[in-house]
């Protein structure tokens, strides 16, 4: 069985009740008759599921163009070798030439890598994409992961941090050491949801939404599309523990709550932390991040869920987008007038409670 297909058949499930879920809660008020019902469809894209449901007359051309594009990037932007090892793909190219050459990339491949620069500078190196060496190591996503010695740990962490050589003139991208890797998992799929934002809109496509793993697009400017936040100590059994709105924004949540593999009984979670090349240790649950930018999201999500409740809090201080934090004593900490410009609700029965200011 192919790594696809492991990941598709691990996620299905919970995606598909979560599919449910904001589907009723976002369409209720639809009625027969009063409205054109939506284009709606689950693929597998980018190693993860994604949910479409759109409005417009535009909406199934819109998806179709979403999902060439979605293959494409997934082509270009992927760092591991998904289908047998023999593909070919900018990021690839990069980690495979690391130390020897540069790379011509696209113009999307070079503005990402140019705005993951800015973030990771941004976060004082918690976003980092050169993190490419641990996430091989670890292989936490992958078939076959597991804890490593302690030599491997630091040679993979040596080899982190910085060496990404970006030239604009000739739009090229250079890894400056050799087994140094790329992996821009947590900034790719919010990078892209701005992409797709563009060709909705461009084809008529008037509100709904697209979502694609921890990222969450939505289109229009409706108050009445209402989407829930998961609880991350239920994962995969989409419960939700609060609702608010996300018109026209994009929503990433980070946690450790649905990729992660055991050893030892000991469970390590998917995020690593680029400073000690271990799993993420945190006092928080999940941090999602509300912007219309899609890649500051994503990746902030990450790095905020690195720093922990304090740090992140401190960190977003006068920040011009919204920020929700779980914390391990099922607090919820809000940043931004969250509650009074989302309509921010929180459901009483999750056993939750909003954290004092």
């Amino acid at each position: 069985m192919s790594h696809k297909q492991v990941i598709w058949q691990r996620y299905w499930p919970a995606a598909a009740i979560l599919a449910v879920f904001i589907s009723s809660l976002l369409w209720e008020r639809w009625k027969p008759g009063a409205e054109e019902p939506p284009f709606t469809k689950v693929s597998f894209a980018m190693d993860t599921v994604v949910q479409y449901c759109l409005y417009g007359p535009g909406a199934e051309k819109a998806a179709a163009q979403c999902e060439d594009l979605l293959s494409h990037l997934e082509e270009q932007l992927t760092c591991t070798d998904i289908y047998g090892g023999d593909e070919t793909g900018e990021v690839r190219e990069i980690n495979r030439l690391a130390g020897r050459e540069p790379v011509k990339v696209s113009v999307e491949a070079f503005q990402l890598l140019e705005r993951s620069q800015q973030l990771s500078q941004w976060t004082g190196g918690l976003f980092d994409i050169t993190i490419g060496p641990l996430t091989q190591l670890w292989d936490i996503t992958g078939e076959n992961p597991s804890v490593p010695q302690a030599g491997e740990l630091d040679a993979a962490l040596s080899l982190t941090g910085d060496g990404l050589i970006l030239d604009r003139e000739s739009q090229t991208a250079f890894l400056q050491r050799e087994g140094q890797r790329l992996d821009l998992g947590a900034v790719a799929k919010g990078y892209t949801c701005s992409l797709l934002r563009n060709i909705c809109y461009e084809n008529g496509v008037v509100r709904g939404y697209i979502s694609l793993g921890g990222n969450m697009m939505v289109l229009g400017e409706s108050e009445d599309m209402r989407f829930g936040l998961q609880n991350p100590l239920r994962g995969g059994e989409a419960s939700v523990i609060a609702s608010f709105s996300l018109a026209g924004q994009t929503m990433a949540t980070a946690g450790g709550y649905e990729r992660y593999f055991e050893q030892d009984g000991v469970q390590y979670c998917h995020i690593l932390d680029p400073r000690t090349g271990w799993p993420a240790q945190t006092d928080l649950l999940s941090a999602s991040v509300i912007s219309e930018d899609g890649a500051l999201a994503d990746a902030l999500s990450t790095a905020l869920f690195l720093m922990g409740r304090e740090q992140a809090i401190a960190f977003l201080e006068d920040v011009p987008f919204y920020a929700v934090l779980v914390d391990a004593d099922r607090r919820i900490w809000l940043v931004g007038e969250v509650e009074r410009e989302l309509d921010f609700q929180l459901v009483e029965s999750s056993g939750y409670r909003m954290a004092e200011p």
